[in-house]
Order: structure tokens, then sequence, then C-alpha cells
């Protein structure tokens, strides 16, 4: 069997698996009312069950395990999957019971604290070196990467296709590198969100929850250590892949401080809640989505391969972002006109 058809299968195979265990869910979270209601943050109508990313969650972590077995490097898949679990864990326990802010967030910190530990953290910028910072800035940015991927899953399928494409593209990068496990480990999310689209397209029956948003979000940042440690990859690049969501929650939450709003509050000032208040529909937002994130992914993907266009491609990527957000204001300030 050839390769391309290998990763096929499986990506098939998982994504079938992922479809019918989210459809089998879906009654089961409603029946011990595990549901999301609407509210200042959420765009959608009535009460629709989360709590989905358990399977796909579950599928990651399965992977990890299998990759742990199999490969020559057992103690960082079982890092990763005890890692993974541990956010999913806490998530899940946030889902149900909603637990409060500062003890979630002490939590995260302590998984954050852990995984620059057990993986190393960035040394360098662009060339510039970070010396004691580097530490301190690589606790942040996973803190961060898990939770704006959280405040990104407001929609229905913008937080899962931008998961598939985040998920295939980092997949090629390890491949080429020549790490097979971890890229195999980056298809199988890929696929695992695929099967989990196929219910939460718009109108969705069902949504991530805390368990799968903040739990990839985790994964990715940890991808974004393990990429620039040990195969001495830009975090440009990784920050350019996911630039969609890392600029709408980054810049959306430095303007609410601007404004002395409070950040920990709800609210539907991201730029893809703007264009839903503006009355566009979820699908062709979170198609929109799709397209910007898949043009990053080109611009970051020609960084990786040739370390002479990684400022080249930042530059693109920040201009298509920049002309996306002149875009929003022009449609929504059209809407109220």
């Amino acid at each position: 069997m050839s390769l391309v058809l290998m990763i096929a299968v499986i990506f098939l195979a998982v994504a079938l698996g992922s479809w019918f265990a989210v459809g089998k869910l879906i009654d089961r979270l409603l029946s011990h009312n595990i549901v999301d209601r609407p509210n200042e943050r959420t765009l959608h109508q009535g009460a629709v069950p989360r709590g989905g990313g358990l399977v796909i969650v579950a599928c990651l972590i399965l992977v990890l395990v299998l990759m742990a077995w199999v490969s020559s490097r057992p103690q960082i898949f079982s890092c990763m999957a005890v890692l993974i679990f541990s956010w999913a864990g806490l998530s899940w326990w946030d889902d149900k019971v909603n637990l409060s802010a500062r003890f979630r967030f002490l939590v995260q910190l302590g998984l954050s604290l852990l995984t620059v530990l057990a993986f190393g953290w960035v040394t360098q910028v662009l060339g510039f070196n970070l010396f004691w910072f580097g530490p301190l800035a690589s606790v942040i940015g996973l803190l961060w990467m898990a939770n704006l991927y959280n405040f990104m899953d407001g929609l229905d399928g913008l937080a899962a296709s931008q998961t598939i494409i985040g998920g295939i593209s980092l997949a090629f990068w390890f491949f080429v590198l020549g790490d097979k496990p971890l890229a195999v480990a980056c298809v199988v999310l890929a696929a695992s969100c695929y099967g989990f689209l196929m219910w939460n397209w718009s109108p969705a029956k069902i949504f991530m929850g805390d368990v799968g948003s903040i739990s990839i979000g985790a994964f990715f940042g940890t991808l974004f250590i393990i990429g620039v440690t040990r195969y001495d990859l830009s975090i440009i690049s990784f920050l350019g892949l996911f630039g969609v969501f890392i600029a709408d929650a980054t810049i959306t939450l430095m303007v609410r401080a601007w404004r002395r709003e409070k950040i920990w509050l709800p609210h539907r000032q991201h730029f893809y809640q703007r264009l839903a208040n503006a009355g566009y529909s979820h699908s062709r937002i979170a198609l929109g989505g799709v397209i910007l994130m898949s043009i990053c992914s080109v611009f970051a993907t020609l960084g990786v391969m040739s370390r002479d266009m990684i400022l080249s491609s930042l530059i693109a990527i920040l201009l298509v972002l920049a002309a996306t957000a002149v875009l929003v204001v022009f449609l929504e300030n059209r809407s109220k006109a």
C-alpha cells in the first residue's frame, strides 16, 4: 500500500468513527443536560449539547498512546498523552460544573509549566535571543493558545474547520522533517475533527465544549514548542499558520483592555461575531475562515520549506489579515447604514 493511500485510509476510518461516535454522544449529552444555552457570547438559538470534543480528544490520546508504543520515542508521546488527558479532564470538569476562573487558570498554568519543563522553550525569535524571557514567554504562549482556541469556538463549524487545516498542515511539516509518528497524530486529529464537523456545521447539532477547544489549542501549543526546540522551526511559521485565530483573539482582547472593559466577561466583539451580528450566516463566515487560513497555511509552509522566506511569508500573512480586518469593518458598517 502506498503512503498516500495509507494516509487516506487512516483519515477516512478515523473520520467515519468520529462521525458515528459524535452522533451517539449527542443523545447522552442531552439526557444529562450538558448543553449550551444562548448568552452574551453565543450566536446560536436554543439549547445545543456541548462536549463533542470528547470524541476528538479520545482519538488524539489514543493515537498518542499508540505512537508511544510503536515509535522509538515512548517517553515523548507518553508525556504528550498524559498532558492532553489532563487538559481534557480539567476542561470536561469545567463543561459540567463551571469551575471558578481562578482555579481553572491555576491548573492550566501548572500544565503549561509542566509542558515547558518536558519539551523545552522558545529561545529566539527572528534571530533575537529571548534569554530568561524565553521560558516565561513559552508558558504564556501555551496558556494563550489553549484559551484563544476556546474564545474562537463560538460559531458553527469554525474551530473544527480551522483544526482540520492546521492538523493537515502540521502533518505535512513534520512528515517533511522525518517525524512520521507526529505527522500521523496530526492526521488523526484532523480526521476526528472532520467527523465532528459533519454534526457541527451550520446549523450545529453539537458543540466541542471546552474539552475540545482548549485541549486542541493546548496540543497545537505543545507542537509549537516541539517544532521549535527539536526541529529548529521558526515560531513565526507556527504563528502565521494560526494567524486567523491568533490575530482575532489577540486584537479583540487588546481593544477591550484599551476600553477598560472586563476582558474576562462574555462578549460578541470578535471579528467573526461582528460578521454574524451584521447578518452573515455561520456557514459563509466559516467558509471565509477556511479560505483565509488556507492562504496563511501556504505562506507559512513556504517559510518552513525555506528559512529565507520566513520574514516574507510573515509580511504576506500580516497584509492578508489586515485586509480581512478592514473588510470586516466595512461589511459591518455597511450593514448598519
